[in-house]
């Protein structure tokens, strides 16, 4: 036999046991359904002429089909008992149900709410206190607490049938201050804030139940707080607290984020006990009125005043230079210089001057604002020019490989000269 033959001979006989197969496949009986799962539903039934076909149904051999319509309740632990019935994890029914009834109330408080927001223009006109009032008054008030009575018996009702979520061991930080000290000090601590927290959660709960006012409430927790900090202090020993106070610190903190800083860790520890000094000494000046602190030509005289001792203090400890390096590294404008700097391979040396050359130009557009010699129009083109000239300048200073970067990152304040 020649090879097309033999080819021909085995394309037939494969054909010939794919057809026998098929043959056999429509002969075999339908599987007889099994017995199946029993739910029950308050829906009403209703028969609608449809305008759109049916949504593929799961079928399951030896099931019978299955619709998620069967299992549909209004009433909540009706539809928890038709999941639990069809075999649904009660960690998965507990996730439903906590979904649905988040959902159902917060529908039904907005509903509440509705009347109130629908005027929320009109009573502002009118009072700004007047919305506020609305959402007060003891009708509201009631409805509101009743809904959220039926919300707790409903979730009771569920935890009743499918337990509540396990708890979660509670998140009580690194303490990041106190990694100085000793772990036996560092298991000690975390001991006490746990310990310290359940009690916290006690004396919430009995204010609540006693419905305390806001004086009694006030001074509960302030006693609890005192007490905590003292138990706290107890566990180290004065150096080892004052050093987690430093550590803790807005000054600590400031000397961390600086950028482009070089110094030894000795060093940022003596500046941070530095800068601490320095506001003990100089509290920062208070406003009469905060909303109008730029109007208190007072509050802004004694804010100069202390930003210049200020200066002279850290020039006095770091030199002309180290001042200089200080007051950029804790410059935001600076922090994103430097990492668009680092991303093109350059040297912090380069991002200070791109930083220099952006402060030349803001300081020239404020000056170019305030001048009382120049006409609209006028101050107009000059706020043109020196945009203009800027990106003349910068576009050079960071190269056309770096530019687009720069204009994406960092240039933002570049449209804001002219306005």
């Amino acid at each position: 036999m020649n090879l097309r033959g033999y080819i021909l001979a085995t394309m037939a006989a494969n054909l010939a046991l794919v057809a026998a197969l098929l043959w056999q496949g429509a002969r075999m009986p339908a599987p007889a359904p099994r017995g199946g799962v029993s739910v029950t539903t308050n829906l009403v039934t209703e028969i609608l002429a449809e305008t759109s076909p049916r949504p593929a149904m799961v079928s399951v051999p030896g099931s019978p089909p299955f619709r998620w319509e069967q299992l549909e309740s209004t009433n909540h632990l009706q539809f928890l008992t038709n999941l639990l019935a069809i075999g649904c994890p009660a960690e998965t029914v507990r996730d439903i149900l906590e979904a649905r009834v988040a959902d159902e109330f917060r529908a039904r408080l907005r509903e509440l709410m509705r009347p109130a927001q629908a005027s929320f223009w009109d009573t502002a006109a009118v009072d700004e206190n007047q919305l506020e009032k609305l959402v007060k008054a003891p009708q509201l008030k009631e409805q509101m607490e009743l809904l959220g009575e039926e919300r707790k018996r409903i979730a009771a009702a569920v935890q009743a049938r499918v337990g509540s979520e396990p708890a979660k061991p509670r998140d009580i930080g690194r303490f990041e201050n106190f990694q100085h000290v000793s772990p036996e000090k560092l298991a000690a601590l975390r001991e006490h804030t746990l310990k310290q927290m359940e009690a916290g959660g006690l004396l919430d709960a009995e204010l609540n139940a006693a419905k305390a006012d806001k004086a009694m409430r006030d001074a509960k927790l302030r006693e609890h707080r005192e007490q905590n900090l003292a138990a706290r202090r107890a566990l180290f020993t004065e150096a080892e607290w004052a050093e987690s106070e430093l550590r803790d610190s807005s000054e600590a903190r400031l000397v961390r984020e600086l950028r482009g800083y070089s110094a030894s860790p000795e060093e940022l520890r003596a500046l941070a006990v530095s800068l601490r000094e320095f506001a003990a000494a100089h509290p920062l000046p208070v406003p009469r009125d905060r909303r109008r602190s730029g109007e208190d030509a007072e509050f802004q005289a004694k804010l100069a005043e202390r930003e210049a001792l200020h200066t002279k203090h850290l020039t006095a400890r770091l030199g002309e230079a180290g001042f200089a390096a200080f007051e950029r590294g804790s410059d935001p404008r600076f922090h994103t210089l430097l990492k668009l700097a680092r991303r093109l391979e350059q040297p912090t040396e380069t991002a200070a001057h791109w930083l220099a050359l952006q402060t030349a130009a803001q300081e020239q557009a404020r000056l170019t604002r305030e001048s009382t010699t120049l006409a609209d129009d006028a101050r107009a083109v000059a706020l043109l020019a020196i945009r203009a000239e800027t990106e003349r300048t910068l576009q050079a200073a960071v190269g056309p490989r770096g530019w687009g970067a720069y204009l994406r990152h960092a240039g933002d304040w570049l449209g804001q000269l002219t306005r």
